[in-house]
């Protein structure tokens, strides 16, 4: 059974858009560099994916949106920000009460960012072997996962 991995995004951009909101209001390019500035350059959300989230959280009155100058602002309500500290608090109970399980995220994230100091050198072949040697692993894995069941 295969992880719905388009909405596992959705739910990790609706947190990282609650948080930035969280700080101030912001426009839609403001939060999307507010993110890419949280994972140091390495994950930065394309347009075509924040706006579908922000629509939902303006939609579940999580978010509102005010136009000023031309420009929409996007701000956190009391329920977004209730929901956030909700979902800050889940997050913060997975990584502290499964120690394994937060160590297994320390290392993708390491081979993340190996991959990401490296980018300038890569060529197309480099990308192309790590790019099967991952996925061997997570066949791998998902081989292990599936006989647990």
């Amino acid at each position: 059974m295969k992880m719905n991995l388009e909405r596992l995004r959705k739910g990790t951009l609706k947190l990282l858009i609650l948080e930035a909101l969280n700080d101030k209001p912001m426009h839609a390019y403001e939060i999307i560099k507010s993110i890419e500035k949280k994972f140091h350059g390495i994950y930065k959300p394309s347009p075509g994916s924040l706006y579908p989230v922000l629509k939902q959280l303006i939609e579940s009155g999580m978010i509102t949106v005010e136009e000023k100058d031309d420009k929409k602002i996007y701000i956190i309500t009391d329920k977004g920000k209730e929901a956030f500290n909700k979902m800050k608090t889940e997050m913060k109970n997975v990584f502290t009460k499964n120690n394994q399980y937060r160590k297994l995220v320390n290392q993708l994230f390491e081979i993340g960012l190996i991959i990401y100091n490296f980018r300038d050198k890569l060529s197309e072949e480099d990308y192309e072997k790590i790019n099967n040697i991952i996925n061997e692993c997570k066949n791998e894995i998902e081989d292990l996962l599936n006989k647990l069941k």
